[in-house]
Order: C-alpha cells, then sequence, then structure tokens
C-alpha cells in the first residue's frame, strides 16, 4: 500500500464529516426555504442567510465552525481521490476528465466555508445578502475588457453544470460513491428516490442561477444576477408556482438526507473493502 493510500485510509473520518457537513447545509436551506413558503420566515433562504439564522442559536457558533471545518475537509479528501484514484478511472482523457472534475466538485464547498468563516469572523449585525455580494462582483467583472463574456460564459458553465446532474441521476453515477451492495431492499430504493429528488433540485437551481448570470452579462446589468433565494423565488414565480417551490425546497431537504447516507456508507474504493 502506497503512502498515499495508507494516509487516504486513515482520513477516511473527514470524507463523512464533510457529508454530513454539506447534507446539513442542503437541510437548512431546504426547511429556511419551506419555512418562508408557509409564511414562518421572512428572511433570506440561502448559505449565508443560514450563517446568520444558526449564529443566533445557543451554542450556533460551535455548529458552524463544526460545518465549517467538514466543509474544508470534504475539499481535501476530494484533492486526495484525485490523485489516489480509487475508483480507478485510470490516467488517460477520460480518466483524467473525471477525476478532474471529482476535485472540481468539492471546491464549490470550499466557497461556502470560506463565506460562513468570513460571517462568523466578521462585526455582528453585518446582513450583507449573498445577492449583494455577487452583484457587487459581477459589477466590477463588467466593468473588465470582456467581462460581460466572462460572466456569460461563467453562467453557460452553470447550466452546463446543472444538466450534469441530471445526467448524474439517469446513470445512477451517485451509486459509485455509495455502499448499495449490503443495504436492504428498502434502503436502496430511499437512496435512489433522495438521489432523483436532490440531484433534480440542484440541477433546477443551478440551471436557474446560470441564467440569471447570463441575462446580467447581456444586459450589463448586475442587478439581474441572483443567488439561491432569488432563485426559489423564481421558480415560485413560474406556471406551477407554489407548488414548484415546495417541490424543490421539499428535494433541497431531501438532497441533504441523501448526503447523510453517503456519509454513512461511503463506498472509499471500486469495490467495498473489509479493512
Amino acid at each position: 500500500m502506497s503512502t498515499l493510500e495508507r494516509f487516504r485510509k486513515h482520513t477516511r473520518p473527514i470524507a463523512r464529516w464533510g457529508c454530513v457537513a454539506i447534507g446539513t447545509v442542503y437541510v437548512l436551506v431546504g426547511v429556511l426555504a419551506l419555512l418562508a413558503l408557509s409564511g414562518r420566515f421572512t428572511g433570506h433562504a440561502d448559505e449565508d442567510r443560514i450563517i446568520h439564522v444558526v449564529m443566533d442559536w445557543p451554542g450556533g457558533a460551535l455548529l458552524i465552525w463544526t460545518i465549517i471545518g467538514g466543509l474544508v475537509g470534504y475539499v481535501i479528501w476530494r484533492v486526495i481521490e484525485v490523485f489516489a484514484d480509487p475508483y480507478e478511472f485510470g490516467s488517460d482523457l477520460r480518466g483524467m476528465t473525471k477525476r478532474v472534475g471529482i476535485g472540481l466538485s468539492g471546491l464549490a464547498y470550499g466557497l461556502v466555508a470560506y463565506s460562513a468563516a468570513r460571517i462568523a469572523l466578521g462585526p455582528a449585525g453585518d446582513s450583507e445578502s449573498s445577492e449583494e455580494q455577487q452583484q457587487l462582483l459581477v459589477a466590477q467583472v463588467l466593468q473588465w475588457p470582456g467581462g460581460s463574456w466572462l460572466v456569460g460564459l461563467t453562467g453557460t458553465a452553470l447550466i452546463l453544470f446543472a444538466v450534469m446532474q441530471f445526467w448524474l441521476v439517469a446513470r445512477q453515477a451517485y451509486t459509485l460513491e455509495i455502499d448499495m451492495d449490503s443495504r436492504s431492499r428498502g434502503t436502496r430504493r430511499l437512496i435512489h428516490v433522495l438521489a432523483w429528488a436532490g440531484y433534480s433540485a440542484r440541477g433546477v437551481i443551478l440551471a436557474v442561477l446560470g441564467y440569471f448570470l447570463i441575462r446580467g452579462a447581456l444586459s450589463r446589468d448586475p442587478a439581474e444576477v441572483g443567488d439561491t433565494d432569488t432563485a426559489f423565488d423564481f421558480i415560485g414565480g413560474g406556471l406551477a408556482g407554489d407548488t414548484a417551490f415546495f417541490f424543490v425546497a421539499l428535494a433541497t431537504v431531501g438532497y441533504g438526507v441523501f448526503m447523510y447516507l453517503c456519509a454513512a456508507f461511503y463506498r472509499f474504493r471500486k469495490e467495498s473493502e473489509a479493512t
């Protein structure tokens, strides 16, 4: 066993910790969205608002830093997997594309961890929303030469990533990292249902966020850019209205539960190991 494999084996707990942290973020986002739909919550249902809400709970700061630690650990674990290649993707173009994709999938959670740490360490009462931050960043980028193209390409990339979410569930690619073989029939069915619902919700939200960026690039107006909460509002404003909002929010909670099951049943190699 190589040094990298030994290190990876001893750091498996951070993979589980990361999955729990990610699951908690999605559960909280979905729950806040559902509460907003019912009129019991008037704030924004996005990652930044979660931090502000939880910080006000007894022991909330400890929970936030636990989540941040898990998110950072997950990014590190994904980087380890890129080099260790536990699922034997190989080193050809197709294999390296999959391995790099694994690494990139963790980077978004690094950004969430950074944002959470910034809020946790920032002055109390700082209520600048993630939407305002994104609009400020887009406004700056739009001033660059070719800035509108960069914003538009970022939006296009988000939409392509959204399409990948549906492709993943269609091929059941998520089962690669979950030990399904030793699970009961009911548990396997639950995992499939949660994965389909969760990845579909992610796909819809990412597609809407990508659309916002493209809209902002075409109009050169940063006010057209929105965050997760704005995406929920956009979904709720369509033909299906509150029904679509409800199902996407509920599926977002489902993805969080799916990540909890990933933490419990993580498959650390292409073939399950007994040791």
